[in-house]
């Protein structure tokens, strides 16, 4: 019972000493100016010019079959495109609709290339490739378009070209197959941000989803042994290479930003 009076006796006084409450604020510093630099507004750019590479990762019938690479069962059959990596390119323009800035028009070229052979090993049972050249156009919401850190999210509506070709192993020798280009009109979202190094030059990093064939999707014949249409739809009585297919893929991406109309605070 002493040894509890006693901590009481030393508690008490320290309660009711206001140096315990006070805040030591000798440790506050002004911060980095690179860190100052982007919590400071400035001006939004005006216009901006894109410029990205892109790795691609297909997804959904994108991926090939189950262990990634060519099948040329599947492939015949209508299961999948056959293909899964691949790599693109991009430039795009990016128009502030107002003096904020944090809503943009954009417009892009597209181009990418998905074949069974890039990364992974070649099959023995063929490969296949495919190029889609693709423009876009969309709205872009840019969080933060007056300071350096610009994350932004952005959708597009995407008319595409699909063609490409492919080779089916056989027994005696290889069959060459052209895949005819068709038009398809798809989506894509895009999830990035851009640094501005000073105000005229930045870069981009960023994901991106895109649905090349969402709309349009057709299956059909042709006259020729060595050529087939994209055949992304199922129909009855069947066809070869014909399939309900999503032209689905994932890309990272990476680029340089050219403003026009920037300032940013120093």
């Amino acid at each position: 019972m002493k040894n509890y009076i006693r901590a009481l006796f030393i508690i008490i006084p320290l309660l009711f000493n206001s140096n315990l409450f006070s805040q030591d604020t000798s440790y506050i510093s002004i911060a980095p100016q690179d860190i100052q630099r982007m919590l400071i507004p400035g001006k939004p750019p005006i216009f901006s010019l894109q410029i990205s590479a892109f790795y691609n990762n297909g997804l959904m019938d994108l991926a090939a079959d189950d262990n990634t690479s060519f099948n040329k069962g599947d492939f015949i059959n209508g299961r999948n495109f056959g293909t899964r990596h691949g790599y693109g390119f991009s430039l795009t323009g990016k128009l502030a609709l107002h003096k904020e800035g944090n809503i943009r028009l954009i417009v892009s070229g597209i181009y990418n290339r998905l074949q069974s052979n890039f990364v992974i090993s070649s099959s023995p049972q063929g490969k296949v490739g495919y190029n889609i050249f693709s423009g876009g156009v969309g709205l872009e919401d840019n969080f933060t378009p007056d300071r350096p850190f610009k994350p932004y999210i952005s959708f597009e509506i995407m008319p595409s070209v699909i063609g490409g070709s492919a080779v089916l192993s056989t027994d005696s020798s290889d069959f060459n197959l052209t895949i005819l280009s068709s038009f398809r009109i798809g989506l894509e979202a895009d999830f990035g941000f851009e640094y501005a190094l000073n105000n005229n030059v930045g870069f981009n990093m960023g994901i991106k989803l895109t649905h090349a064939n969402l709309f349009l999707k057709d299956s059909k014949a042709s006259s020729n042994i060595n050529q087939t249409y994209l055949n992304d739809l199922l129909v009855t009585p069947k066809i070869p290479y014909a399939g309900w297919k999503q032209f689905f893929f994932g890309s990272i991406y990476t680029g340089i930003n050219i403003y026009f109309g920037m300032k940013n605070r120093k």
